[in-house]
């Protein structure tokens, strides 16, 4: 219980007594009685609309009600420091410090529930968060989302919600081929001395060395012949050098997840296909063509027959391709099937 719950229930007991003794009239519920904190120019610490709730059913003006229940709220509470009656009938409360020195106190001896919200119905909370695509480390910005995501599931399970953290992989795609191929040209630098040539897309950074370092210390053999005759192998070991980069600083920082999910596996496991033909029974999909893109239209633009989810339906404004111009999954597939799954 916190201390707004704590006065809400005090403010109750006293209108229930005022009304034992003739005092006042209450109607069936006091539901709609509110304690909460005032605005900061009033310089009180908690504000109660009760007057103006009370004010028809007794048949006097909020601001005189208010006047009337200021007393007995008062008296016998040794902790507040003044009370004070604020247009159009608010009561606003003053504690004294030493309120405050046994707040903290009541904090410090009761960590484990101090906070906790007893009433409320607790839920299930799957929270995805940090997901920073596996090319590279991190940056600052992948940082702020893994304390704001740590933060968010910690405060859930703290107040008895059961939280899964999970990690989505984006570990598929022309992003992931671009990644690969950028190791796989450091290894050849590394081996027969060959010039990396920084080609359009691809991942320049030192931090790239040092995985095809790795690479190559532990796997000598590796065919580098063709990117295509090793791909899945490099792929796979380029992939477990980015991620432990990635967890290597979200340890540091404190944060762990429960589950690290792999597109490419919900990919493997035709889980985009699945999910989309449960959409087109219940006719959420259509086949036909999609409007350019707004503002300058590319070069390489052009009309193509694809399968389109009917995202307009439900308020977005346009609906959205399931397929690009090859007929493979766009990205908004793939992310439709991990929704699909985790339900």
């Amino acid at each position: 219980m916190n201390i707004f719950d704590e006065y809400l229930e005090k403010i109750k007991k006293i209108l229930l007594d005022n009304k034992d003794k003739g005092n006042l009239v209450l109607p069936n519920s006091l539901d709609g009685i509110t304690a909460e904190a005032p605005p900061l120019k009033f310089n009180s610490d908690i504000s109660t609309n009760a007057a103006m709730v009370l004010s028809k059913i007794n048949k006097l003006p909020p601001t005189e009600l208010a006047n009337k229940l200021v007393e007995p709220i008062k008296k016998d509470d040794p902790f507040i420091d003044d009370i004070s009656v604020i247009k159009p009938g608010f009561i606003n409360i003053k504690f004294k410090p030493i309120f405050w020195t046994k707040f903290v106190e009541n904090i410090i001896n009761d960590t484990k529930n101090f906070g906790i919200n007893k009433t409320e119905k607790k839920k299930k909370y799957l929270i995805e968060f940090v997901s920073a695509n596996p090319t590279g480390p991190m940056h600052i910005g992948h940082c702020r989302g893994a304390i704001f995501g740590d933060v968010l599931s910690n405060l859930l399970s703290f107040n008895g919600n059961k939280v899964i953290k999970e990690y989505y992989i984006n570990d598929y795609g022309n992003q992931i081929k671009n990644f690969v191929e950028s190791v796989y040209l450091r290894i050849r630098e590394i081996k027969f001395k060959e010039k990396f040539v920084a080609k359009e897309n691809l991942y320049p950074g030192i931090y790239i060395k040092d995985i095809a370092k790795n690479i190559f210390k532990n796997n000598k053999k590796i065919n580098l012949e063709h990117l295509e005759n090793s791909f899945e192998k490099l792929k796979k070991l380029s992939l477990l050098g980015s991620m432990t980069l990635i967890k290597n600083d979200l340890k540091k920082l404190g944060v762990r997840h429960d589950n690290f999910f792999s597109e490419t596996q919900l990919v493997k496991k035709d889980l985009v296909k699945k999910t989309v033909k449960r959409l087109q029974i219940k006719n959420f999909v259509k086949e036909g063509y999609l409007n350019p893109p707004k503002g300058e239209i590319p070069k390489n633009w052009k009309k193509t027959k694809r399968l389109i989810f009917k995202s307009s339906e439900f308020g977005d404004d346009t609906d959205r391709a399931l397929q690009k111009d090859d007929g493979s999954w766009t990205y908004f597939a793939n992310d439709v099937a991990y929704h699909s799954d985790k339900i």
